[in-house]
């Protein structure tokens, strides 16, 4: 058997997103899988016209069989950590009894603990204002930079968007409408973070994820860091939260 930690994205990325927290976590011994949801219909250009077909619960159905892949391969189930969009897909494997510890990371919010304000309107406003399901969509160049890589110096910003992908318009539907999760039902060790200078998924809203998850069966745990933003994965002080993550996983785990 082995430490197995699936790498969830977010909405607009691919797998590649874990690139600079990847490396802290097999250096603490874990095997890190980090796939890409549907590579080939969220494409970085001219997304075919079947992406809007997707919806989230696919791409949850997607991470189901990978965490159940790992599984079955190393002889237990898989650690899960998600950012943003993929944070929410972690909620849903850790409601579902797939996983055996969940890090939610500047996690979008299921229904009960969703928040708007005005920052994170900017930063979707081309989708808000399109409101089509079925088209595809990537955020717009101007609130990548201004909710996104807010704290990423901007030398780098252009080189980080044009990695981002397409996504379907049915998932930004599905997301804006709400997706419930049932915190009676996650018995493992979870663990919530929140980034104070967050503009695409508000600190404010993510303390509210926190506070769900700490009345679960097994009472969830809550980090915030004060200067870092949406891009926690790859900016200044990435290193650090890796570390404590890394802490986190193996404290949970021997309690477990």
């Amino acid at each position: 058997m082995s430490n197995a930690l699936l790498m969830i994205h977010g909405i607009g990325c691919g797998g590649d997103v874990w690139d600079r927290m990847q490396p802290g976590f097999e250096a603490a011994g874990w095997r890190c899988e980090a796939p890409t949801l549907f590579p080939d219909q969220r494409t970085v250009d001219a997304p075919p016209p079947t992406l809007p077909d997707l919806g989230f619960d696919d791409y949850v159905d997607a991470m189901v069989d990978a965490a159940r892949a790992l599984a079955k391969e190393t002889g237990r189930k898989p650690a899960v950590i998600g950012h943003s969009m993929g944070g929410l897909i972690a909620q849903c494997l850790a409601e579902r009894g797939e996983v055996s510890q969940a890090v939610f990371l500047t996690p979008a919010q299921p229904k009960d603990c969703a928040v708007v304000g005005l920052p994170v309107v900017y930063t979707f406003l081309n989708i808000l204002l399109a409101r089509n399901r079925a088209k595809s969509y990537k955020v717009w160049r101007s609130g990548f930079r201004f909710g996104v890589v807010n704290q990423v110096p901007r030398r780098r910003h252009d080189e980080i968007y044009a990695r981002a992908r397409f996504d379907s318009g049915k998932v930004y539907g599905d997301i804006v409408d709400g997706i419930e999760i049932d915190a009676s039902l996650i018995t493992i060790p979870t663990l919530t973070i929140a980034a104070s200078r967050d503009r695409a998924t508000l600190a404010r809203a993510v303390r509210k994820v926190g506070e769900k998850y700490a009345k679960a069966a097994v009472p969830g745990d809550f980090f915030e860091y004060p200067d870092n933003a949406h891009w926690i994965v790859d900016e200044p002080g990435t290193d650090k939260v890796v570390e404590d993550i890394v802490a986190w996983l193996e404290q949970s785990g021997d309690a477990a």
